[in-house]
């Protein structure tokens, strides 16, 4: 688990943060600045229902992109951005980017994380 984040994010250096959860809302790892569990509900309604906009960790996004396999939400402030993927819908895993990142090969990281996971880890070990 830890691993496979720590490749994505080693393959990006616009990943400030990076976690990994199942579609339960169960976080199984997240670095210390992407512990979003709290909010993890509401980002799989907003993506599920395409809704406008989200708050994690208090940061506001407006929703870029929600796709099958991913979402993409944009800081109004240009400060952060917020990039999630899933293979299957049953691991999911988000990173906080910044701006000037290149959004959509970071999403196509997520989608191939949350893919390895899918393939490799048990959503009954958490």
């Amino acid at each position: 688990m830890k691993r496979t984040i720590e490749i994505a994010m080693s393959n990006y250096e616009n990943i400030i943060g990076s976690c990994a959860f199942t579609f339960e809302g169960k976080m199984a790892y997240a670095t210390e600045n992407m512990m979003i569990e709290n909010d993890i509900s509401m980002i799989l309604e907003i993506w599920r229902t395409s809704g406008p906009s989200l708050i994690v960790k208090g940061i506001p996004f407006l929703v870029a992109l929600a796709a099958k396999e991913g979402l993409v939400g944009i800081n109004p402030d240009g400060a952060i951005g917020l990039v999630c993927g899933t293979g299957k819908g049953i691991w999911f895993v988000a990173a906080f980017i910044t701006m000037d990142a290149d959004k959509e090969g970071i999403l196509r990281e997520c989608v191939q994380s949350a893919k390895n996971l899918e393939s490799s880890v048990s959503i009954f070990e958490f």
